[in-house]
């Protein structure tokens, strides 16, 4: 997704790897299940809201019955156009071509009508930066549409550094974060964003609906190998708390460098929280 400029391509393809890596296997699982027991030898149709460059759409239409239509949304032009010429070459799960379509809209005036005829919604590190108001109306436009739903990769707000899987975070790290949580609940472009309580608001929104909820944790785990992205995160993550406590730029750039020192080092690991959902209007065939 891009909000207001906030991601940039060279920004999505650094991140693309870890979020591959992070993907929880049970959501994954039920909605390739569901779609399996409602086979109707029908195209199926899969809307990605926020496409940004069109990750997400790598990710599942390799592991995803077919055949597959996918309507692209972003309100970013130059995201969308990146994505159709990443995206149109993949096949599905049984190796048929996939169609693609794009729409550029703004997301922050969600629609229900998007969802006619939709069979799948999906969305990926997109949910964290909307309002507790846009879930709801997801949650209602998937209901009314009997539409299912993937959500993937909304933080958790579970931040550690850690040395063989051992936390290391000290006073600075908690206040740091603390800051950082409160720069999450800004206003992104779609209203006060959720921040690290989206995964539990849209367990909550699609429950009340009565769907069926399979949700399951997916951090990234950030080890040296992946290194550019770490030290990318600790500066996306100074800057913010910049922004949120412009009085305290001294001692956030302490903190900066003394943790890009140590991952530079490679003495730590970097684990960041996200949860995976898959919704779905009705009971799923996955196992439990």
């Amino acid at each position: 997704m891009n909000t207001a400029g906030t991601f940039s391509e060279p920004w999505l393809a650094r991140r693309e790897q870890a979020d591959h890596d992070a993907r929880a296997m049970a959501p994954l699982q039920a909605a390739v299940d569901w779609l399996a027991a409602h086979e109707r030898h029908v195209t199926w149709q899969l809307l990605d809201l926020g496409c940004g460059s069109g990750a997400n759409v790598r990710y599942l239409a390799p592991r995803l019955p077919g055949p597959q239509h996918w309507h692209l949304v972003d309100h970013d032009d130059s995201l969308l156009t990146h994505a159709v010429e990443r995206c149109q070459a993949l096949r599905d799960h049984a190796g048929a071509p996939i169609h693609v379509t794009t729409h550029q809209r703004d997301l922050h005036a969600l629609d229900a009508s998007w969802f006619d005829g939709i069979d799948l919604v999906t969305a990926s590190a997109l949910c964290d930066l909307v309002s507790a108001t846009w879930i709801e109306t997801l949650a209602d436009a998937c209901a009314a549409h009997r539409a299912a739903a993937l959500i993937t990769l909304s933080v958790d707000g579970e931040i550690r550094f850690q040395a063989d899987d051992v936390a290391d975070n000290d006073a600075e790290d908690a206040w740091l974060l603390e800051v950082l949580a409160a720069h999450q609940r800004r206003d992104k472009g779609l209203g006060p964003a959720l921040g690290t309580a989206a995964p539990q608001a849209l367990v909550e929104a699609f429950t009340a609906r009565g769907f069926h909820i399979i949700d399951a944790a997916s951090p990234w785990r950030l080890t040296p190998a992946q290194r550019p992205l770490a030290l990318s995160l600790i500066d996306g993550w100074a800057a913010a708390a910049r922004e949120q406590a412009p009085h305290e730029r001294r001692r956030i750039e302490r903190w900066r460098q003394h943790r890009r020192e140590a991952l530079d080092q490679g003495h730590l690991d970097l684990y960041v929280g996200h949860r995976d959902l898959f919704a779905a209007p009705e009971p799923a065939h996955a196992s439990r």
